[in-house]
């Protein structure tokens, strides 16, 4: 099962390009499980799923803007939630969980978008979807999306037990981590403030980083998956252009039968 992230920048330079390219890349790596960040309207939501041959799709707009998140999935949904079903405070920061089955095994996937400016809001927000996912009785957990934080920050720290937030501990596993320790290999920024055609011409300091992850929670009693591969997409320009000003990441997971 091919699992992915990526945050598709909701901003009207090459948009209806930068999609098709997007739809392209998508039916290229034959992702099976897929959560978007910045996602325009549920038009393009519908547009990929029938596109990429998706069989679900659960697509929210953000209470305060019209922008909103989307999980889309070859399985079908069977659980559907935000963080902001029932409150309007969610410190700018947004999470939407699924659970699907495949086989005998019930999956849960949280997409997660938070605060581009507050650390705050970040550890705030974190502590409560890894809460939420403390409660869920399935197989196995998934955390996937836009952090809009490094791997040096407060909030990873959390997720991967090296620290606590708010007296609450986790321990979960950075999977495109995980694999470029194994195969000796350099893990590279999502969000590269160099490299990226969005920031071409632009005197920007901030330093490229990992901002989007994919973590899975610890499995026990069930197997640990294996790790087939793990790979950054959306780096090469077509055109000139890149889908995103962020870069999709994709791991895919052999599941024991």
């Amino acid at each position: 099962m091919k699992i992915g992230t990526y945050n598709i920048w909701n901003d009207n330079r090459n948009y209806e390009r930068r999609m098709d390219l997007l739809i392209d890349l998508i039916n290229e790596k034959k992702i099976d499980v897929l959560g978007l960040q910045e996602v325009r309207d549920e038009a393009i939501v519908q547009r990929i799923k029938e596109e990429c041959g998706f069989k679900d799709y659960f697509w929210k707009r953000y209470f305060y803007c019209q922008e909103g998140l989307a999980i889309l999935s070859n399985y079908p949904m069977i659980n559907r939630w935000t963080n902001w079903d029932d409150t309007e405070d969610i410190h700018n920061s947004t999470l939407m969980c699924v659970h699907f089955e495949m086989g005998d095994q019930t999956i849960a996937v949280m997409n997660v978008h938070l605060d581009d400016v507050l650390s705050t809001n970040r550890e705030i927000e974190i502590v409560k979807a890894v809460q939420y996912m403390n409660n869920k009785d399935v197989n196995y957990k998934f955390l996937i999306g836009d952090f809009n934080t490094y791997p040096d920050s407060k909030v990873y720290r959390f997720l991967t037990a090296s620290d606590s937030l708010n007296g609450e501990n986790a321990e979960w596993i950075d999977i495109p981590e995980a694999w470029c320790i194994r195969k000796g290999e350099k893990l590279e920024p999502t969000l590269d403030f160099i490299n990226n055609h969005r920031w071409y011409g632009q005197d920007v300091l901030y330093k490229p980083g990992r901002f989007d992850w994919i973590f899975m929670d610890d499995p026990y009693p069930s197997d640990t998956p294996k790790l087939r591969h793990f790979e950054l997409i959306g780096t090469e320009l077509t055109d000139g252009i890149t889908p995103s000003d962020h870069y999709g990441v994709v791991i895919e997971l052999e599941f024991e039968r």
